[in-house]
This record gives structure tokens, sequence and C-alpha cells, in this order.
């Protein structure tokens, strides 16, 4: 009989223990926005969903607005690849509970040295140095991610490297060809 009644206060108070950890975990979410992703992987959510937004929008002027084949080709893979990138970094975003990445972003505004002015003709050369150099950053920055220790993010940023890789190619940009360690 004591056997018996010591068991079911060991089971309710392990169930009452356990149930505290997990609220406290939801109200240090709720109450003080705590994150699950590590600062590395928090920066990347942030940097690579900023600086997609800004490149998608910038591939809808050029495609606007320019002649060259080779700018419209560039837009059309920008678009292409952020269609299925953004919502799979968003997804992350959520399930590590990251705020949303457009939060505090200023207005997208054409760079003056791209030709931002209707009147003005389209600076292909200033575009594909700006996707350039913003690809080789979020490229960077989603490498850094394969030593990440959440399965989830390292998959999400090999998988959006994958996707974007080419975009720096046809940029301009030269791509090492290694293997990964």
């Amino acid at each position: 009989m004591k056997i018996n009644k010591l068991f079911i206060v060991a089971a309710c108070a392990s169930t009452v223990f356990a149930s505290c950890g997990e609220t406290a975990a939801n109200r240090q979410r709720q109450y003080s926005n705590a994150s699950l992703a590590d600062g590395d992987a928090f920066a990347m959510i942030k940097f690579v969903g900023e600086n997609g937004n800004y490149l998608v929008n910038l591939a809808d002027v050029a495609a606007k607005q320019s002649t060259s084949a080779e700018v419209k080709n560039v837009a059309a893979k920008i678009k292409e690849a952020y269609a299925t990138v953004l919502p799979e970094l968003d997804g992350l975003a959520k399930e590590l509970h990251v705020g949303d990445a457009q939060r505090g972003v200023p207005a997208f505004q054409t760079p003056a040295s791209i030709g931002s002015d209707s009147t003005a003709a389209f600076n292909d050369k200033a575009f594909l140095a700006v996707v350039l150099e913003k690809q080789a950053k979020i490229n960077s920055r989603l490498s850094r991610e394969e030593h990440n220790t959440n399965p989830n993010v390292i998959h999400v940023s090999e998988e959006s490297l994958k996707k974007v890789e080419e975009i720096y190619k046809l940029a301009g940009g030269k791509v090492e060809e290694h293997g990964h360690h």
C-alpha cells in the first residue's frame, strides 16, 4: 500500500515539474521575445531576409527598365531563386521565434548609380555590381552556417546557398570549386 502511494506521489510530482519547465520556456518567449536561434542563425535569418528582399525589388526594377538580355536573365534568376528561399527562411524564422525580417527595414529605393530616375538610362553595369556585392555577402553568410548546431538551420542555409550561388556567377562572380569540410 505504501509503495502504491509513493508511486502515485512521484508520478504527480514529475508531471508538475515537467510542466513547469515548458511553461517557463513559453513565458520567456512570450514576454521577452526570446529566440530559439543562436546569434549566428539569428543574424543569418535577418541578413539574408533583408538583402534577399532588396535584391528581389531591385530585380523588378531591372526587369522593367533594362534592355540587356544578361541583366534580364540575372533579374529572372533572382526572382526564381528567392521565390523559394525567402519562404523557407520565413518558416525557419517562425520555428525559431525570430522576429519578422522586414521589421525596421527602410523602404526600397533604387540606387542612384543604377538610374532611379525614369528619364535616366538604366545602368546595367551598376546593377550587376550591386547584385554581385550583395550576393557575395549573402553567400558568405549562408556558408558560415554549415557549422551551426541546429540541423534545421544547416539544412535551410545549405539548400538556400545551392539556389542562390548561380546568381553570383551570372552577375560575374568567380566561384572557387572546393569540397566542404
